[in-house]
């Protein structure tokens, strides 16, 4: 059985045009030769998580599938994103733009995934939630600027900072950290994480 804490994670249903991620996470695993033991531990969930999330009986926050996609070597950009883009040059418009929610965060992925882009970029959106999201630690290096609201950066072992409207942030790969926002309002803030996962 999933643990409280992934039961809250579960309870936040992924929403986005993408059918069949639990499907498509088994075809990664088994790709990778990975029980779901395997996986599990590695992205530090339980397995019956896993297992419940592969048929399709429940649904993953952005937050644990991070982690579960990082087990499995790739990110939620690389994920959404079936084949490399035949579209060339410099502009990426705004309705051929994948965007994924659940009820904390909503992601909109800005760039297509092609061998010349070597950056992932988003504009998330970051809802108040009751309680704090796990940590995280990223294999690459991400950076952000608040375009409205604020938002809490928590480096474990530092001091939590909060970030108004304007300010930014640089959090180099391996560093424990999350992100969250608390009171009634939203943040907003576009992140770029470097070097792109694909």
């Amino acid at each position: 059985m999933p643990t409280e804490n992934e039961c809250k994670n579960i309870g936040s249903p992924l929403k986005t045009s993408e059918s069949n991620v639990g499907g498509r996470i088994q075809i990664l695993r088994k790709r990778y030769g990975l029980s779901i033991r395997d996986l599990a531990k590695r992205a530090d969930v339980s397995p019956a998580m896993i297992s419940y999330v592969e048929r399709g009986v429940n649904s993953l926050s952005l937050v644990t599938l991070q982690k579960v996609l990082a087990a499995l070597g790739t990110s939620i950009a690389d994920f959404f994103s079936d084949k490399k883009s035949d579209v060339e040059g410099p502009v990426f418009v705004r309705e051929q733009m994948r965007v994924i929610s659940d009820a904390e965060r909503t992601y909109t992925i800005l760039f297509d995934r092609r061998k010349d882009v070597q950056l992932e970029m988003f504009d998330e959106h970051f809802r108040p939630s009751k309680k704090k999201p796990k940590y995280e630690m990223l294999s690459c290096d991400i950076a952000g600027y608040v375009l409205s609201g604020s938002l809490v950066l928590d480096v474990k072992g530092k001091k939590e900072r909060t970030l108004r409207t304007g300010d930014a942030f640089y959090v180099a790969k391996g560093t424990v950290h999350r992100g969250y926002t608390v009171g009634g309002d939203e943040a907003r803030l576009i992140t770029a994480y470097y070097p792109a996962s694909y």
